[in-house]
């Protein structure tokens, strides 16, 4: 059987699932923005293995941020390809409505689940996805978020599959040693890494950490990764009269792993802004392999799975400055729970971020679509 792969860019986190399929099925790979990062902000891709059959459809005629290039060079490959079936993660609109023109399968592969109407445009586009998902020929939902968005979406359930979204183990990684690089080595350490940008939240991140920090001396915060915000947070946090922070810049996946060794907790404090929002968070998984107590907020789609209140972390409510930083003080205050947290946090991922069954899943809901008449 034939299938196409429609997705954005190949990542390492892809890797597996991307083998899997190409193993078991005739598989065109169209990726959509290789080489272009989100937000202005650059993304380490992975390369392409040369052994695949796949394209890259990115190009240069662009209009505003859209790249329109890319809309028509997709619609030219959707139209003329052979192929039984679509698997998209993106550009859905395009890819749905040309597989049921042209009498082909489609399975729509998401993880997304919020649909803020923010404009007349984006509530019309918010109607036609849930009527994608409903006609779907099934659904690969990662994660409970986006399980129930579409049972909300009518579909029926036995079309929807789902699993948690898998990160790479980092765990192995060679590394340097950070507290000693910045002289944290007494410190209690707190971690954002990521993207910063708006939807991240470091503005509330920043203010509940003020609040810590003149309880906790030693409490230190680190913001690490960039992006068009990052100039703006700093000076937030110096106007505020932070002591213990350090920005530290774009973090490259070799060093990824001294980073979420040195924190003793992890943060991602994301909010729901316009019509962005956190649809997982693969830092959340990235973190717990390495064993430490995650807080995040309710906007950030793996907290419905990969957080236990209480018993790995906390989530708390978006935007909630007073929630947050009561719930750094919890863990942070106490060196035995803090520490039977983070041994929670391995267990749970070794227990959901499980790329076998993810694939198994997945392949169950190609074949379910593939068998309806």
């Amino acid at each position: 059987m034939k299938i196409i792969v429609v997705h954005p860019a190949h990542m390492d986190y892809r890797q597996e699932v991307f083998e899997s399929l190409n193993k078991k099925y005739d598989t065109t790979f169209i990726f959509t923005k290789q080489g272009r990062g989100q937000e202005g902000v650059r993304e380490e891709q992975a390369t392409i293995p040369p052994e695949w059959k796949s394209k890259v459809l990115k190009s240069d005629l662009l209009i505003g941020r859209k790249d329109i290039g890319m809309y028509l060079r997709l619609i030219k490959e959707l139209l003329s390809g052979k192929y039984d079936l679509v698997l998209t993660s993106t550009s859905w609109y395009i890819c749905w409505l040309i597989a049921r023109i042209r009498g082909k399968k489609f399975v729509f592969m998401t993880e997304f689940w919020y649909w803020q109407d923010s404009s007349l445009m984006r509530k019309i586009l918010n109607r036609f996805t849930k009527i994608i998902v409903k006609n779907s020929d099934s659904v690969f939902a990662m994660g409970t978020n986006a399980y129930l968005s579409c049972i909300k979406s009518g579909i029926k359930e036995e079309r929807v599959f789902m699993h948690p979204q898998c990160a790479v183990d980092y765990s192995k990684l060679s590394t340097f040693n950070l507290r000693a690089r910045y002289n944290l080595e007494d410190e209690k350490v707190i971690l954002f890494l990521g993207r910063i940008v708006k939807v991240k939240g470091l503005d509330y991140l920043i203010e509940s950490f003020l609040r810590l920090e003149h309880e906790e001396k030693n409490a230190f915060l680190i913001i690490a990764g960039d992006g068009p915000d990052r100039i703006k947070y700093e000076i937030l946090a110096k106007e505020l009269g932070i002591k213990n922070f350090l920005f530290t810049g774009r973090v490259s996946k070799k060093e990824i792993s001294s980073y979420y060794i040195a924190c003793d907790l992890f943060i991602l404090p994301s909010i729901f802004y316009k019509q962005s929002y956190e649809p997982w968070g693969l830092v959340i998984n990235e973190a717990m392999a390495f064993s430490k107590p995650i807080v995040a907020t309710n906007a950030v789609g793996a907290s419905a799975d990969m957080i236990e209140n209480d018993c790995n972390g906390y989530i708390v409510e978006e935007k909630n400055v007073e929630e947050l930083y009561k719930s750094m003080k919890k863990i942070l205050s106490n060196e035995e729970s803090m520490k039977s947290m983070g041994i929670k946090s391995r267990e749970i991922f070794e227990n959901k971020n499980n790329y076998s069954n993810f694939c198994k899943i997945l392949n169950q809901s190609i074949e379910y679509a593939i068998k309806l008449p």
